[in-house]
């Protein structure tokens, strides 16, 4: 695997993980791991290597760390790039159940709710960015700007593969799901349209260690 430690900075790149400074991480020599731009099985195998090896050297988090998961958003539409934010808003109380504590509601300044936002007032990708007023939300617009991605913030930091893969495909399906459909209500895991039964059962045991 390449890496090379950097400074704090927001370059993306294709090449190498890098090593980056974070002044909102807490601990001892508190470091934020970024991937290059990562496609398909080839970079999910890429991803548990990394974890294998941060978790062989004894690497550890804490509840000042989270995991940022990046999508390409270069050719998403305005109607189904909102259309994620309206879908995620109104399954982030059932999101919540299976988070630490704080990761959920308005517990953590870094990745602050969506609730009271009214999407359904926007029309485009700059209506979202104005609405939220900050990136610091648990559905982040304003990469967008940056990087031409929706970013995701509400995970807690972990070098658990199988969290991580877990969290990355709910996250693809949430946006496959959004291209043509709205969530009406739910309010438990078992309500998720997306989620197999299997995945259900994840989350579902996620909800119960995190009770």
């Amino acid at each position: 695997i390449s890496i090379q430690s950097e400074g704090y900075n927001h370059r993306d790149n294709n090449n190498y993980y890098k090593i980056v400074s974070d002044a909102s991480i807490h601990g001892n020599d508190g470091q934020e791991v970024v991937s290059p731009i990562l496609k398909g099985k080839q970079g999910l195998n890429s991803l548990k290597s990394v974890c294998d090896s941060l978790n062989a050297i004894g690497a550890k988090v804490n509840k000042s760390t989270g995991l940022h998961v990046h999508f390409d958003a270069s050719k998403i539409s305005d109607t189904h790039f909102v259309q994620i934010f309206k879908n995620y808003q109104k399954l982030e109380s059932v999101i919540d159940t299976f988070m630490p504590q704080s990761r959920r509601a308005n517990n953590n300044p870094f990745c602050r709710s969506l609730q009271g936002i009214h999407y359904d007032g926007c029309r485009t990708k700059a209506d979202v960015i104005n609405y939220n007023g900050t990136r610091y939300r648990k559905v982040n617009a304003e990469s967008y700007l940056r990087h031409k991605t929706v970013e995701f913030r509400q995970h807690s930091g972990t070098t658990d593969y199988e969290k991580i893969s877990k969290w990355i495909n709910f996250l693809r399906k949430l946006i496959q799901y959004s291209f043509d459909s709205e969530i009406e209500t739910c309010e438990r895991i078992e309500d998720i349209p997306f989620l197999t039964e299997s995945e259900k059962r994840f989350f579902i045991n996620r909800r119960e260690a995190l009770a």
